[in-house]
């Protein structure tokens, strides 16, 4: 048996297919979310705001300073329409590209502050340890990289 399908093409747009359990941990997760990107020091909402000038404690400053407020509407934005599209009824929710982009960016954004918050690194992503595995918060970071990944192969047309 073939594995459930969290988002499918349909015409020119997308499907996405949540029950209403489902949307609801997704929409109380972005409302948390929501409340780290408007904290401008809050450590589990870093890898939002990447480091470009690592050597460079200067133009790192000023590139933040630049940069740091369009990213956060940006978040804020994607997080917004997200919302809406999680607000629908049905089990199946039809949303547009851009819906759909705004939603990928939001799951990718929850993974990478669950991410952090567990230490997660790149071996982790590959072979948990036991302890890792077994905490609830993983296997939470595990669901919403299954829906990024669905939602990214269906914008590529695998899906």
């Amino acid at each position: 048996m073939s594995e459930p399908r969290i988002v499918t093409r349909s015409g020119s747009g997308y499907v996405l297919h949540l029950g209403k359990d489902e949307r609801a941990l997704v929409a109380r997760l972005l409302d948390e979310l929501r409340e780290l990107v408007d904290e401008p020091d809050e450590a589990a909402a870093a890898r939002l705001f990447p480091v470009v000038h690592a050597d460079d404690e200067v133009r790192e400053a000023e590139y933040q300073r630049l940069t740091r407020a369009d990213l956060v509407t940006s978040r804020i934005a994607a997080i917004d329409a997200v919302g809406t599209v999680l607000a629908r009824t049905g089990r199946k929710v039809a949303l547009d590209e851009d819906e759909l982009l705004a939603f990928m960016q939001s799951v990718n954004a929850l993974r990478l502050v669950l991410g952090t918050v567990l230490d997660i690194t790149e071996d982790d992503d590959l072979a948990p340890s036991e302890t890792l595995a077994a905490l609830p918060e993983y296997q939470l970071y595990g669901y919403l990289s299954w829906v990024l990944d669905a939602t990214v192969q269906a914008l590529s047309g695998a899906g």
